[in-house]
């Protein structure tokens, strides 16, 4: 009996797959997915309403709860609060907190609670990822209500946005970049914003990307966006993987080429959004042509622009003692080897710096190196074919000098005056009197610069500032504004970043996105190698996971080509390269020189 019923069931699973898997016989031929698009569709969270005779701390940790809810009108949400406190919740405009761990709660009195958090970072309304310093807690006041003899929420007078676990909040937002363009060429700058990673995220990254570009990139970057454009309708639609923007009017003032900067930038844009896959433009419905009637773009690099990184290097130069000879940054002693690199010495290279010139500094060409005098006083130019070039002095206390790839050498210093500034230095100049220019830095005021590191683009600038008495370091993101003959002429008030580390040694750029420091979390703490993302905080600075091994004595650090190529030198001169997260010594010396870097 039990076996003539199991073949039955076999049978009827069989006779239903059967059914679920054979191709149709009869009805109407339709489209069917394009390649490349999402098959699985995202998880949803949905939140759960207050329950009837839930507690105080019950409704308040269900509101809490509630702004994970990918619903978009949080209609969940707002049923926790009381009638007058609905149009206080401003989960669109107002500050979301990111916090780690539980929840503290604390009655108040009978008709308030407090609530608290350890908070790791807030994000603004336009985006702005905010480190928070180790050890801050967010307390919120909240009133409570009786509504139908059930506790209700009210909220502070001033408004209340989000709080969101780093869990959830990962799950919610989305970290994109929104692109603009260098002033001097076709390469894309991207800027990292923060958005809230639901169906509308297509139109959210669109919008952004037809804005102005932000405060610390003003003046350095273009866009082929013309002033006032914005979205004819309040959506873009995707389709079979085609997102297809319709914009105002004011888009047609944009002649052909900032057209095709414009659909190049909206293209890198929305690509970053998994069902997009080309990106068609038109101009209140009617579709914009590209020449030879091209009317949907795949990529950028379609148009011809492109996001510029540094190259991947398999030599470096290193400096020991006075000498100065190529290695092989990746080679790790007493491991299976790739093949070795060509180490013979390049014409171009420089051969032999006296020890007692330090911070040196290596040209994108690789053909000068630039270094500082002891007593950091002087500054000199050393090429392989030519005498040394002896700057005149400019400024004392002068800082590791850095090129930027329009060959200038930028090296902050003291004034005769006293004020610390940041100066270039046309370091390709024929003329041999060229002097160092400062550049406008009005926000710098009391700070001072020790260090400075230049991105591939030559639009951006990281510079770590201490104040006056060497303290209080702190690393922060500037756009770099130039002539029309690429001069730099400022330096804009930069954007805060790696707010979670207490003190910060050095920092140099990994591609066009992320960056690597030197600096400890807290007093006391080791050195550490950190990995960091612009607009995105520092990895590993609250969790153990994705941290890296630390290095008593790090001094510099550098990059032979991403992440895995970071290079370190230490006090006693033992150079180090990155093996996952530990650091084994591959050569003794002072320097590591890298191109530009």
């Amino acid at each position: 009996m039990r076996r003539r019923a199991l073949v039955a069931v076999l049978a009827t699973a069989v006779a239903l797959l059967a059914g679920c898997g054979g191709l149709p016989t009869t009805g109407p031929v339709v489209e069917g997915r394009v390649l490349g698009d999402v098959v699985n569709e995202p998880v949803r969270v949905v939140a759960v309403g207050p329950v009837d005779g839930a507690s105080q701390e019950a409704v308040v940790r269900g509101f809490l709860r509630a702004g994970e809810d990918a619903d978009e009108t949080h209609a969940t949400g707002k049923s926790f609060l009381a009638p007058q406190s609905v149009d206080l919740w401003r989960w669109s405009s107002a500050d979301v907190v990111v916090y780690d761990g539980d929840l503290s709660f604390r009655q108040v009195d009978e008709d308030s609670v407090e609530v608290s958090a350890s908070v790791l970072a807030r994000v603004s309304p336009d985006g702005r990822y905010v480190e928070q310093p180790p050890g801050v807690r967010e307390r919120l006041r909240l009133g409570m209500v009786k509504v139908g003899g059930e506790w209700r929420i009210e909220l502070p007078t001033s408004g209340f946005g989000l709080w969101l676990d780093i869990d959830q909040f990962n799950r919610v937002f989305a970290n994109r970049f929104v692109y603009y363009l260098s002033p001097t060429g076709r390469a894309l700058v991207p800027d990292s914003r923060w958005f809230p990673n639901g169906s509308r995220l297509a139109t959210t990254l669109a919008r952004a990307q037809l804005s102005a570009a932000p405060p610390y990139l003003d003046g350095a970057v273009t866009t082929g966006v013309p002033a006032g454009t914005s979205l004819a309708v309040n959506a873009v639609p995707v389709s079979n993987g085609r997102a297809s923007v319709n914009l105002s009017s004011q888009a047609l003032s944009a002649d052909p080429a900032s057209r095709a900067a414009m659909w190049a930038q909206l293209t890198k844009t929305l690509s970053q959004v998994a069902s997009v896959g080309s990106v068609s433009l038109s101009v209140d419905s009617t579709p914009l042509e590209l020449p030879g009637g091209v009317t949907s773009v795949s990529s950028a690099a379609e148009l011809g622009y492109e996001v510029v990184s540094k190259p991947a290097l398999d030599t470096a130069l290193l400096r020991r003692g006075d000498t100065i000879r190529r290695i092989d940054p990746r080679y790790v002693p007493d491991t299976q080897a790739a093949k070795r690199p060509d180490l013979k010495a390049k014409d171009i290279d420089v051969g032999r710096i006296p020890d007692t010139w330090r911070d040196l500094a290596l040209s994108g060409d690789g053909k000068q190196v630039a270094a500082v005098s002891a007593n950091r006083n002087d500054l000199s130019i050393w090429r392989a074919t030519e005498p040394t070039r002896a700057v005149p002095p400019f400024a004392t206390s002068l800082s590791r000098p850095v090129y930027d790839a329009e060959g200038y050498l930028w090296i902050a210093g003291m004034d005769e005056s006293g004020a610390d500034r940041v100066f270039v230095l046309d370091a390709v100049s024929s003329d041999p009197k060229a002097a160092p220019k400062p550049v406008a830095t009005p926000w710098l005021k009391d700070r001072r610069v020790k260090r400075l590191s230049m991105s591939a683009d030559g639009t951006r600038l990281l510079i770590v500032t201490t104040d006056r008495n060497g303290i209080d370091e702190q690393v922060g993101l500037s756009g770099v504004v130039r002539a029309s003959n690429g001069e730099p002429e400022s330096v804009t008030a930069p954007l805060r970043q790696a707010q979670s580390l207490t003190r910060i040694q050095d920092v140099t750029w990994l591609d066009p996105t992320s960056y690597a420091l030197l600096g400890q979390l807290r007093p006391g703490d080791p050195m550490r190698p950190w990995l960091a993302t612009i607009g995105s905080g520092v990895d590993g600075a609250r969790r153990e996971a994705g941290r890296l091994n630390a290095v008593p004595g790090a001094v510099t650090i550098t990059s032979v080509g991403g992440p895995r190529g970071i290079i370190i030198v230490t006090s006693d001169d033992r150079v180090l390269a990155r093996a996952g997260s530990n650091w084994p010594p591959i050569e003794q010396g002072s320097d590591v020189l890298v191109p530009g870097g």
